[in-house]
């Protein structure tokens, strides 16, 4: 009898270590972004872009992670951005586009905010979601330098710049821009816009000359967008899943993949802080440039 017991509590015992065993493979499959075959089916990701955007890093780790992983058959963005800088808004947008090409649908989710450099990155997906209420578009760019001149010579400061290349320092808040500084810096804006509309051209389907009128900076509720063909229906998050769910041909209710939160330390410590020194913020959180000589 005590020879039984002692099989059992051994039997046991081994259920639980391997029970164990599979439970911490399968958290830290989930958390560098790979699957386990043996567990669980097909699936759905989710990425979450919130707050200004100033690094496509880790967005795009967790993109190329779930897009690796065969189980995932869709992918969610849930946005919750007034957007942000230039280039790492074009970069996320890029790699869906990639995502894309392969066959695997991504689908817009916008919560309270989807607008500027956020709205570029969702106008790259199969399908964009709102809810009525949603701010989204702001199709503009942004570019805000601040002068101390007048401060300076208050408090008896001069600055002393050398330079080779006549516009090297344009932006320079020691000193009033030129006419011709202004021209450039406005062309150098027109020219980032254009880059704006085409892309949103390019993945809503919508006519360039169809699009300029809307794409003045002005931002449009979840309603207003989708008469204007910005976004493709209305509905809360739930709604998108059902979407990503209808376009991945899934049956049943399938899980989600959601990356860990970042800490406050893992942000306190990551690029994005030297990130956020380096840009010029737009006001409202729009799209905005990097001054030259600062991130150019």
């Amino acid at each position: 009898m005590m020879m039984r017991l002692g099989k059992f509590f051994k039997y046991i015992f081994v259920l639980i270590i391997v029970t164990a065993s599979v439970y911490l493979l399968a958290q830290m499959a989930s958390y560098m972004g790979k699957s386990i075959p043996l567990i669980g089916g097909a699936r759905i990701g989710v990425v979450r872009i919130s707050g200004v955007i100033v690094s496509s890093a880790e967005t795009i780790r967790q993109l190329r992670a779930l897009d690796g992983d065969p189980s995932i058959k869709a992918i969610i963005l849930r946005i919750n951005s007034p957007g942000g800088a230039v280039v790492p808004s074009q970069d996320i947008y890029e790699e869906v586009g990639k995502i894309r090409a392969k066959g695997k649908p991504v689908i817009s989710s916008i919560g309270t905010l989807g607008a500027s450099g956020a709205y570029y990155i969702a106008s790259g997906t199969d399908y964009i979601m709102a809810s009525p209420g949603s701010l989204t578009g702001s199709i503009g760019v942004i570019m805000e330098l601040a002068e101390f001149k007048d401060l300076l010579d208050k408090i008896g400061i001069k600055s002393e710049v050398l330079k080779a290349g006549a516009m090297k320092d344009a932006g320079s808040p020691f000193r009033p821009m030129t006419p011709a500084e202004q021209e450039y810096m406005q062309t150098l804006l027109a020219n980032i816009h254009a880059q704006f509309i085409h892309d949103v051209s390019k993945g809503r389907k919508i006519p360039v000359e169809t699009l300029k009128p809307l794409a003045d900076g002005r931002v449009f509720t979840g309603k207003m967008a989708l008469g204007l063909h910005l976004v493709d229906g209305l509905g809360d998050y739930r709604d998108a899943v059902s979407k990503a769910q209808q376009m991945a041909h899934l049956s049943g209710t399938p899980e989600l993949k959601e990356f860990p939160k970042k800490t406050f330390l893992d942000s306190l410590f990551s690029s994005k802080m030297s990130s956020y020194l380096t840009g010029v913020t737009g006001g409202s959180g729009g799209f905005w440039a990097i001054m030259p000589g600062r991130g150019f």
